[in-house]
């Protein structure tokens, strides 16, 4: 099965991508964390960067657009198209309050009938323009804003467009990341056809997670895991039937990450900063090692950090091997392990 990496603001962008790339092949697709397009006609600065084409050279990649406007989307899959890309995602699943509040990410789902007329003029606009026409598109969903009934709704109004792809984050908006996924409302959407390619996302942490969705939704044609991904980079190989992460691999993808920051963030403190929050998923990794770790996070100086680091990747211990049991989600059908 298909194995792709989630965006994750502030932490996915095409540092860690490229450096993910090096060490870890093997993932099919990377999507770059949201860019916003808003009524200015224009992207902030490290919008451009990231999905720069030269700084994603050989990656399948997809940027990801927030928007709730068409017009506004239109123009943001315009400026991705001459840059070469040949698809883009529709982000409806960001559940940040901030976000959801204005209508955007999976705050548009409140409104079905106005995700629907935006949806019409979003494909009238990519077949009536002949640098547009041919231009992909795909959704990532969540199953509603309150309650996972809503789903049935909004998987009327997916039906109804030749999307390239949906991808379905079997959680509620006010779930944000609590609780496990709502396996029910997933399995719904194949009780109807099945008019394009259907992705999972949803903690998959683990071989037998992924296995557990490919044996219980057969019709799922690729999985996309995030935080699954942050916490052990080396879980595609897994997923794929490979061998665990290394303690060598994971200071070398460290080393990456940390050297790319330093070449294009403004002072080393921005960039220790930036690899503690990337600590917070990678820190569970060694489970044995908790005062070690929480020496990263106390870090006040380069040279504290880097000492930490060391003493971690020298003397921790790494276990890269979990699982959420996504069985035990509601909805599940059986328990296969």
């Amino acid at each position: 099965m298909r194995v792709y990496a989630a965006p994750m603001e502030g932490v996915t962008g095409y540092i860690w991508r490229n450096a993910h790339r090096a060490v870890f092949p093997g993932t099919d697709r990377y999507f770059t964390p949201f860019v916003v397009a808003t009524y200015t006609r224009s992207f902030k600065h490290k919008e451009k960067e990231d999905v720069s084409p030269a700084h994603n050279q050989g990656a399948d990649l997809v940027p990801q657009i927030l928007a709730n406007k068409a017009d506004e989307f239109l123009w943001a899959a315009s400026y991705m198209a001459d840059l070469g890309y040949r698809e883009v995602n529709l982000n409806l699943g960001c559940p940040v309050p901030m976000v959801a509040r204005k209508g955007k990410g999976s705050g548009f789902l409140k409104d079905p009938d106005a995700l629907d007329a935006f949806l019409e003029e979003v494909f009238e606009g990519l077949e009536a323009s002949d640098s547009l026409r041919g231009l992909g598109l795909s959704l990532k969903t969540r199953t509603g804003v309150e309650d996972s009934s809503e789903a049935e709704d909004l998987y009327r109004v997916y039906r109804r467009y030749p999307l390239s792809e949906l991808i379905i984050h079997p959680r509620t908006a006010r779930m944000l990341y609590k609780g496990l996924p709502d396996l029910s409302s997933y399995a719904s959407f194949f009780e109807g056809d099945k008019p394009f390619p259907v992705c999972y996302n949803g903690d998959i942490w683990g071989r037998e997670d992924a296995d557990f969705v490919g044996r219980a939704f057969p019709g799922t044609d690729a999985l996309m895991t995030g935080r699954g991904m942050l916490r052990n980079p080396g879980l595609t190989r897994e997923l794929k039937g490979g061998q665990p992460m290394t303690l060598p691999e994971l200071r070398c993808f460290h080393d990456l990450v940390f050297q790319g920051y330093r070449e294009v963030l403004p002072g080393p403190m921005v960039c220790v900063s930036r690899m503690k929050e990337l600590w917070t998923h990678m820190g569970s990794l060694f489970p044995g090692s908790g005062k070690k770790v929480k020496a990263i996070y106390k870090a006040k100086s380069l040279p504290e950090y880097e000492a930490a680091v060391r003493i971690l990747f020298g003397t921790g211990t790494l276990e890269p091997s979990s699982r959420l049991r996504l069985s035990g989600a509601p909805g599940a059908t059986g328990n296969p392990y």
